[in-house]
């Protein structure tokens, strides 16, 4: 039986789809960021790890671009896990990669209602609890078309100004603002169809979450964790390769 006829017979399954055809040109470094080697392996495999230790994750997806070359220096530290798998589904931004992604686990047998966890490559810092804490969530609240990671903004928000873009033009409220991380966890048919209509539109999509806002819905903000930041920054990879060295001493 595949894994759509067991999805209907059951709850709906859980999938990781991670997105890593980018460049992360901000970096500096000699190849994609989620490539390079973080506190001693490829970054993007510390939450591929994290994922494939949680058994209730049934595949995870890693959405490549078709000249991956960069893989070859260090294929073998990637999982020797049934359920991981690379897909040359790598599209020119991250909405189309996912997209992309997308279409190819429904052509694998994924069931369209299954939920799909789309985590950011630049993640390392994703723990288990945060992970399923947006899970259990989503799941409890039944009625939401899924949800979140988002950390409340804890810092005064500041607008450049329009005739000096090195000075503050004004101070913004940030009640009610959330900084919104990942995984961001939609059913694969609704994420698909929203992300679709997005990119046929040519509209802005930085996450999920604003595609699905897009088509009527109002995802579930979840509290995230401090750890989960993005790694955009040179001074960011500093701090995340010392947190993730001192994890394991």
């Amino acid at each position: 039986m595949n894994s759509a006829q067991t999805s209907k017979n059951s709850s709906p399954a859980l999938h990781v789809l991670m997105p890593c055809a980018g460049t992360g040109s901000r970096m500096g470094l000699s190849r994609p960021k989620q490539f390079e080697l973080l506190a001693g392996q490829p970054m993007a495999l510390h939450a591929i790890q994290t994922f494939l230790s949680m058994p209730e994750i049934q595949s995870v997806w890693v959405g490549i671009s078709q000249d991956a070359q960069e893989l070859s220096a260090i294929s073998n530290q990637w999982p020797q896990d049934a359920r991981f798998r690379f897909s040359s589904t790598g599209g020119a931004t991250r909405a189309q990669t996912v997209c992309n992604t997308l279409k190819a686990m429904a052509a694998a047998g994924v069931d369209e209602d299954d939920w799909i966890l789309v985590h950011d490559a630049a993640r390392p810092g994703l723990t288990v609890e945060a992970a399923r804490r947006l899970i259990d969530a989503v799941i409890d609240h039944g009625f939401v078309a899924g949800g979140i990671l988002a950390m409340p903004m804890a810092d005064t928000l500041k607008m450049i100004s329009a005739q000096n873009p090195h000075c503050i033009g004004k101070t913004l409220p940030r009640e009610g603002l959330w900084l919104a991380q990942t995984p961001q966890m939609f059913r694969l048919k609704a994420l698909t169809e929203a992300l679709e209509t997005s990119l046929k539109q040519n509209l802005d999509i930085t996450d999920e979450a604003s595609a699905m806002e897009r088509a009527g819905c109002e995802p579930l903000l979840v509290q995230g964790e401090w750890r989960n930041l993005k790694v955009t920054y040179p001074a960011d990879w500093a701090l995340m390769s010392q947190l993730l060295t001192s994890n394991r001493d």
